[in-house]
């Protein structure tokens, strides 16, 4: 018995294909999570950049918590050093994403014949 989407051509037939590339959630999950780092790797990058910008006016004290200027311009420019590490990684999870999903969807396919 053939499957009614198969198609039958001067006596032989041939079945329908399977959907090539075919994406789970567990894939779109680590596509979630590579945008999310990176998103938030460039808001902490912006965000500390403007405040480091910020301690150019040095007519007041420094800020509670912080001896001297130096100290909070190191603290900003760690947290946009760890931003844009937050970026990196983001990417290499979204590359490690995409290489991985595209080579289980060539293990899945079937050969034809």
């Amino acid at each position: 018995m053939h499957s009614p989407l198969g198609i039958t051509a001067q006596g032989s037939y041939i079945a329908p294909r399977r959907a090539a590339r075919t994406v789970h959630s567990a894939d779109r999950l680590w596509d979630a999570l590579s945008m999310l780092l990176i998103l938030a790797g460039t808001t902490l990058f912006l965000l500390a950049r403007s405040s480091l910008a910020s301690t150019t006016d040095v007519k007041q004290l420094p800020p509670p918590g912080f001896t001297s200027w130096v100290q909070r311009a190191d603290y900003f420019t760690a947290q946009s050093s760890l931003g844009l590490v937050m970026v990196g990684i983001g990417v290499g999870v979204g590359i490690w994403s995409a290489t991985g999903a595209r080579a289980s969807t060539r293990s899945r396919r079937t050969p034809s014949g």
